[in-house]
């Protein structure tokens, strides 16, 4: 019994050997991740619009700290909403930015905690200078529980799927079905399928390589062509986009090569205006016609342009 409970022990423990330490906060329900090689992408063309949607502008309720925005990558989770920042967070830079925005200091089980006072930004976690932890304040207690958990610690089954798609890609999605909240913050595909995984490189170029399921070979056809169908109403680099049914999975592939990619997200140019004609001379001299003089009308001859 002890060689089984020890066997057991260690398959739970497994899974989470090969993740990022960072992941292990993520919640064991998840039902949906996202990850951002964020030095990698923040950089590309994809950057400013992954950006909008990260930082308090956004849906997302992130309050915005500079420093954020300078993370090496990150890792949000839902629907129990849990955003992951790796990078370099002196404690120091930390407090100014969140004092300077109101948020208020505290801390649970060591970790200390800056509260937003508002319903509607969420609160940050300093777990340590390299990690910060953004989510409601029960979300981020749940966390930090989490992290300092070293028996028996539940792993969520995305983060399997995630570990595999994360070294090819800058932006990498897993979730259990589609529509999810979540990921229609950046992934506004209007289906309704099973679990869904997609990868997307912005480096040199964009490559994609994405899967999900349907509940039948026959919904899998059907899908795929109605994708195909909806493909001239994307974005005009999206359209060359593969789509291809594999038994009860659709499979969607694309490849732009830069130089492809530089003529799609190009502005267009703007029209020549067409230049006016010149004023036509008239021929001989030019004359002016006075008239209402006591002695009756006179032409007086003008001067030309050239003296």
């Amino acid at each position: 019994m002890r060689i089984l409970l020890l066997f057991l022990y260690v398959a739970v423990l497994m899974p989470g050997e090969s993740y990022p330490s960072a992941w292990n906060y993520v919640a064991p329900e998840a039902k949906s991740i996202i990850g951002f090689e964020w030095r990698q992408l923040q950089n590309s063309f994809l950057g400013d619009a992954v950006g909008s949607e990260l930082w308090s502008g956004g849906h997302l309720g992130i309050p915005e700290l500079d420093c954020l925005k300078q993370s090496r990558e990150i890792l949000l989770s839902a629907p129990d909403f849990l955003a992951i920042f790796s990078g370099s967070f002196p404690a120091a830079t930390v407090e100014s930015q969140a004092t300077t925005l109101g948020l208020l200091k505290t801390s649970y089980n060591g970790v200390r905690l800056w509260l937003a006072p508002e319903k509607t930004r969420r609160s940050v976690a300093q777990v340590n200078d390299n990690l910060l932890l953004i989510g409601w304040r029960d979300t981020l207690e749940e966390a930090i529980d989490r992290g300092v958990q070293t028996d028996l610690r539940a792993y969520s089954p995305l983060l399997a799927r995630g570990a595999r798609l994360a070294p090819a890609g800058d932006l990498w999605i897993v979730a259990n079905a589609l529509p999810d909240p979540l990921v229609s913050v950046f992934l506004p595909l209007r289906i309704e399928t099973a679990d869904f995984d997609g990868v997307v490189a912005a480096r040199n170029g964009l490559r994609l390589d994405a899967r999900y399921n349907m509940t039948s070979t026959e919904d899998a056809l059907l899908s795929a062509q109605y994708f195909r169908e909806a493909l001239p109403d994307f974005h005009a680099v999206l359209q060359g986009m593969h789509v291809i049914p594999e038994g009860e999975s659709v499979l969607l592939k694309l490849e732009v090569t830069a130089g492809d990619l530089d003529q799609f997200l190009r502005p267009p140019e703007p029209p020549i205006a067409d230049e006016k004609p010149k004023p036509v001379e008239p021929a001989g001299p030019r004359v002016v016609r006075i008239i209402g003089l006591d002695d009756g009308p006179r032409e007086v001859a003008l001067p030309s342009k050239t003296q």
